[in-house]
């Protein structure tokens, strides 16, 4: 639950980087070209994993003395899922609400047990799918593609319109989040989890640098020239770009995925995926409550999303999810018996 809270709080300040981009550039979400979106994403997320990954080694040093070659190879295992889903998470908060981003991301609560039951040729239990379903009812519902009409709930006449190329980015990347916690879930029980954080932050930070390198010559908003560099690095040492990243790099990048690659192994995967679900609750907690005062510490136009009984409804469905995820099967065992180094 703490991890949840702290990646809910990258939603709303991953929103205000990437308005911080968009004013630097002198474009807006609908002017922006691909290209920026891209390479801007691989750029912060090289910056935020580069620093968290320095972190690690600074004080994280008896982690880091763990780490052994199939540490290192689980890491980078788990880092490439993970960038993949990261870089399309980023490109689509861009263009839509950090709560609704949140929300999108958490369908990996679907994808885990679909993508279970066709490796492991064994459907999960119950309780668990039965929470699986009940969060998409929750997400749909919090995302205004489901409303409730006289009592009932129904498709929004306007659905189609509401969903964006934001939104299939992202619940693309909820795929490849969903491939990651499967990943941590059956490495994890061969080998000391939390060993695999720096291999992880180092392969996010690497592929993150290739892409932006691949990218950056591309983006027509940026001039092709020598002077290219100082316009992202004039951005970077910016003490509001340092502030968000420096927030990003030590809670929900640092502390967060240490504890979720020590921890996540303590559940199955498909447990944690629902347990995940928790995360767009805390992301809609922290748009409530932190873009006004980000848009004064980094000077930016950012307004507080509202409380909404969509967001109520789908927030009390996703908790009822959480709940039956963990309810505990006659031949369940122990869960700290479920873990094995």
């Amino acid at each position: 639950v703490l991890v949840n809270a702290m990646w809910g709080s990258s939603f709303p300040v991953m929103k205000c980087l990437n308005l911080q981009i968009d004013q630097h550039f002198a474009v807006t979400e609908l002017t922006a070209s691909s290209w920026l979106r891209g390479g801007s994403a691989a750029w912060m997320i090289a910056i935020r994993f580069a620093i968290a990954l320095l972190l690690l080694a600074v004080f994280f040093r008896g982690m880091v003395r763990q780490v052994r070659m199939p540490h290192v190879l689980s890491g980078v295992a788990i880092g490439t899922v993970f960038f993949f889903g990261l870089l399309l998470q980023v490109i689509g908060l861009a263009t839509i609400p950090a709560s609704r981003s949140g929300f999108l991301t958490s369908l990996a609560v679907v994808f885990t047990p679909l993508i279970t039951t066709i490796f492991r040729r064994r459907l999960p239990g119950m309780p668990s799918l039965a929470g699986a379903a009940i969060a998409l009812l929750g997400v749909t519902i919090l995302t205004g593609l489901l409303v409730i009409r006289d009592g009932r709930i129904g498709l929004a006449e306007d659905a189609l319109q509401q969903w964006t190329t934001g939104d299939s980015l992202t619940t693309l990347a909820a795929f490849f989040f969903s491939i990651q916690i499967l990943l941590v879930d059956r490495l994890g029980r061969r080998y000391e989890s939390v060993a695999f954080t720096p291999g992880m932050f180092a392969t996010t930070a690497a592929l993150a640098s290739i892409v932006f390198l691949l990218i950056r010559a591309r983006i027509p908003e940026v001039p092709a020239s020598a002077a290219s560099e100082g316009v992202w690095i004039s951005l970077a040492v910016q003490p509001r770009f340092f502030l968000s990243i420096g927030v990003l790099c030590i809670f929900p990048t640092l502390l967060a995925f240490a504890l979720m690659n020590k921890f996540q192994p303590y559940l199955t995967a498909v447990q944690a995926a629902v347990i995940y679900t928790l995360e767009p609750v805390f992301a809609s907690f922290w748009a409530m409550l932190l873009p006004t005062l980000l848009a004064v510490l980094c000077t930016v136009d950012y307004a507080n999303e509202r409380l909404s009984f969509p967001l109520l409804i789908g927030g009390t469905l996703v908790l009822i999810a959480n709940v039956l995820a963990l309810w505990p099967l006659p031949n369940d065992p122990p869960l700290h018996a479920r873990k094995s180094n």
